[in-house]
């Protein structure tokens, strides 16, 4: 008897000592990156002889993914341990064949599941690499939420403290830099993450600043702006948080931000108007769950008469006010809060058909098939309310702060434009916004305005951007690959043929872009292995692109693609797409040695097909 007990107590220890072997993660934490693609990672398995990762992938019905045959799980040891099969372990599931194509169901949603060779069952993150390539899939910092340990903040930001209070300064015309530095916890080499500025456009610059940062592997990044004024922008890192800041000439910020918080706000800022910037980020995460419209759609339906909308509209603002008012923000941060909520009123108010068609549309409320049906509801909605001159003459309370210019609805609302007769703003706001305008419209129209400023400060600003376009245009013609300017004296039907004719006995290929266009810039770098490939045969890559690229822009561009780049005028440029019969851009355009077009495509078709035609261009 004593024996056999001893028996089945050796035998419960076994099996006991094989079940704690078998570690399961339910919805464990993990960064699996931003894009298109989300996934979702349900469960990970961690057992003596394989180790399953289960996950959700939601992307566009129809489409394809693809998981690579050289994927594999790494531990924080450095050891890879790689994948083995894609084969479901549930109906619920599909099977993925890896390095083949998996095609999306109609739901856009999948259930997949990975098996790889077994990682020690005490291991506590793991991180799953498809490659190192850009585009490849990375999951990190995969972990059991029960046993997850927050990354110590560093000792610098320990105890950070906040001002009590905070006010925006001044409008006021100046020059420098402002600095954004951020440190990123929990940040690995190869997560490949940027800090991303943008959502404005700098006083006296024609494109708008949007630019990524790449992050250093030890998590931290510094973005150099160069601004004339105060002004609020949008800041964040790739795939973990997002939100507006106010940034200065000469002033700094610092961010501390988690990667684990997903959509939150930094753990912490320091540097200028820090807690200001602290409270905008928290009004902003407030906002993200919540359905992000500004006008509630159901209470407005229920207005049947124009004088109601407009009433409602205004209680609808005045509401908003009043809570940001009754907050415990600064009063910068409040200053701020309640002219998005005066320009809000304003655009509402003055544009009403174009938002409540949108607002239907958003909403569900409106289902538009054809271009047609939206003409005719933006027709009909355009009546619902229209203002009188009266109703126009709207007293700004906040916009017409001299701190507005912090705000970025002093810029995105022209408000100087709709109400010339009407502004109670000071004529050097006025004046400060007319010069943002220009920069919007033909340099032919400048003269005009100019003559109507009466600041010298604002004239500057023009002046500025014009004595540095000279100077540019002049470094510019001394270099021989780059015709600037060089042929505007020729007719817009004969230009493409003057460029053709300084490559005769060549294959050319002609790429129509413009430097704000994403494409383009893809098809660019895509190409520059192959252009690297092809050195030093009978083929010439020209480039061209009109005025709406910034010349500045164009001049920086233009240094890291090889070739010859023509920057022509609008004429020019609209002639030659307009013979290529193209819609859009990038445009390519391939022409053999004697000269004959034998291709054109519009959208980059890929390296091999450009090199296939070049080849036969050659011939």
């Amino acid at each position: 008897m004593k024996k056999l007990l001893s028996t089945l107590l050796l035998a419960f220890i076994t099996i006991a000592g094989w079940a704690q072997k078998e570690v399961v993660w339910e919805n464990p934490s993990a960064f699996t990156g931003s894009g298109n693609i989300e996934f979702d990672i349900t469960k990970m398995e961690l057992k003596e002889t394989e180790t399953v990762m289960h996950f959700r992938v939601k992307f566009i019905p129809n489409y394809w993914i693809r998981f690579a045959k050289e994927s594999f799980l790494k531990t924080p040891d450095g050891k890879e341990y790689a994948v083995v099969s894609g084969k479901k372990t549930s109906e619920a599931e599909s099977d993925v064949e890896l390095d083949s194509l998996f095609w999306m169901p109609e739901s856009g949603l999948a259930d997949l599941v990975l098996h790889f060779k077994p990682v020690p069952t005490d291991t506590k993150e793991i991180d799953f690499i498809e490659g190192y390539d850009e585009g490849a899939f990375r999951f990190f910092n995969i972990c059991d939420k029960k046993t997850k340990k927050e990354p110590e903040w560093p000792a610098e930001w320990k105890g950070v403290k906040y001002a009590q209070d905070e006010m925006l300064p001044e409008a006021k015309i100046g020059k420098g830099v402002a600095r954004i530095k951020v440190k990123l916890l929990g940040y690995k080499p190869g997560m490949g993450m940027e800090l991303r500025v943008g959502g404005f456009r700098p006083l006296g610059e024609k494109e708008y600043f949007d630019k990524s940062f790449p992050l250093a592997d030890d998590g931290t990044a510094t973005a150099e702006i160069p601004l004339r004024m105060t002004r609020e922008v949008s800041v964040g890192v790739s795939g973990v948080a997002g939100g507006p800041l106010v940034i200065a000439p000469g002033q700094e910020i610092s961010l501390l931000m988690n990667i684990g918080e997903g959509n939150n706000r930094p753990l912490a800022i320091k540097g200028f108007l820090a807690k200001t910037n602290m409270d905008l980020n928290e009004k902003f995460v407030k906002l993200l769950p919540k359905d992000a419209q500004v006008i509630r759609y159901e209470a407005l339906s229920q207005c049947d008469t124009p004088e109601k909308r407009l009433a409602w509209l205004k209680d609808e603002f005045d509401k908003k006010i009043a809570e940001v008012k009754a907050s415990d923000y600064t009063t910068a941060a409040k200053d701020l809060l309640c002219m998005e909520a005066e320009g809000n009123f304003v655009e509402w108010s003055r544009f009403f058909g174009g938002n409540y068609t949108n607002l239907m549309m958003t909403t569900g409320k409106a289902r538009i098939t054809s271009q047609k049906e939206y003409r005719d509801l933006l027709k009909a909605n355009d009546s619902l309310l229209v203002l009188s001159e009266a109703e126009k003459a709207y007293s700004y309370q906040y916009l017409d702060k001299p701190t507005s210019p912090c705000s970025d609805r002093f810029w995105t609302l022209p408000l100087s434009q709709l109400d010339k007769d009407f502004s109670t703003r000071a004529p050097w706001l006025n004046e400060l916004q007319t010069v943002y305008f220009m920069f919007s419209t033909d340099e032919k129209e400048w003269d005009g305005l100019m003559a109507q400023m009466k600041y010298e400060d604002c004239k500057g600003i023009v002046t500025d951007y014009q004595k540095e376009q000279e100077r540019l245009a002049q470094e510019l013609a001394q270099k021989e690959s780059i015709f600037f300017k060089k042929f505007d004296e020729v007719k817009p039907e004969s230009i493409l043929q003057t460029i053709l004719d300084r490559y005769k006995g060549k294959a050319v290929l002609i790429d129509m872009w413009a430097t704000w266009c994403g494409p383009c810039r893809a098809g660019h770098k895509a190409m520059a292995p192959m252009k690297e490939q092809m050195k030093g045969q009978n083929v010439q890559f020209v480039y061209i692109t009109s005025p709406s690229s910034p010349m500045s822009t164009w001049q920086e561009m233009i240094k890291d693609i090889d070739g010859d780049h023509y920057y022509l005028t609008p004429e020019q440029y609209s002639y030659i797409l307009a013979k290529y019969e193209s819609s859009g851009i990038p445009t390519y355009a391939v022409y053999n040695i004697q000269g004959e077009q034998t291709y054109k495509v519009i959208g980059f078709p890929g390296n091999e097909e450009i090199r296939k035609r070049l080849e036969e261009a050659m011939k």
